[in-house]
């Protein structure tokens, strides 16, 4: 077996990283197949200014004033954008709850920062009292939930893989 060095192994974690981050299929198919991947054998690039991109069909920008309202239930309003493998959600919940919505879990990850309220997080077997300015992580398949403890909980949430079933079927 060969050995790597530090700068090796943190090149193919960065290449793998960015594969998670900007869904770059080539990148991760040579980082995958060499876990010796360097600088000259893995494809970093994201963006080059050499090649063209259509970003008329993208949603790079997203205005908030405009963006569609989804009522999750009569508490809790979702709106959304997303790429290919990252979907971010503002989540508008209502408070005080009684008790936390009901525990669910799904394939993406992911990971939520509370912009404004406190809630008691729920993820697998632990609880957490949280407040703005936190953020908590929420591993694929792990049942979890939240309260919110105030007036308002607004949390931003980013997936990955996104989330098909947050999609409006048209």
């Amino acid at each position: 077996m060969k050995k790597i060095n530090l700068k090796q192994a943190a090149l193919a974690t960065i290449a793998l990283a960015g594969v998670a981050c900007c869904g770059n299929q080539n990148a991760q198919n040579t980082a995958a197949a060499d876990s010796t991947a360097t600088k000259d054998s893995v494809s970093y690039a994201v963006y080059d200014p050499n090649q063209p991109i259509n970003l008329k069909d993208m949603p790079i920008f997203w205005e908030n004033e405009k963006a569609e309202v989804t009522q999750v239930n009569p508490s809790t309003t979702r709106k959304l954008n997303y790429l290919n493998d990252l979907m971010v959600c503002i989540v508008d919940i209502k408070g005080p709850q009684a008790e936390p919505d009901p525990m669910h879990s799904h394939v993406a990850e992911q990971m939520s920062y509370i912009a404004e309220g406190e809630a008691i997080v729920i993820i697998g077997d632990q609880s957490k009292k949280l407040k703005a300015g936190d953020i908590f992580a929420v591993p694929s398949n792990v049942p979890h939930t939240v309260q919110a403890l105030g007036p308002r909980l607004l949390l931003i949430d980013s997936f990955n893989p996104i989330r098909e079933d947050f999609l409006t079927k048209k």
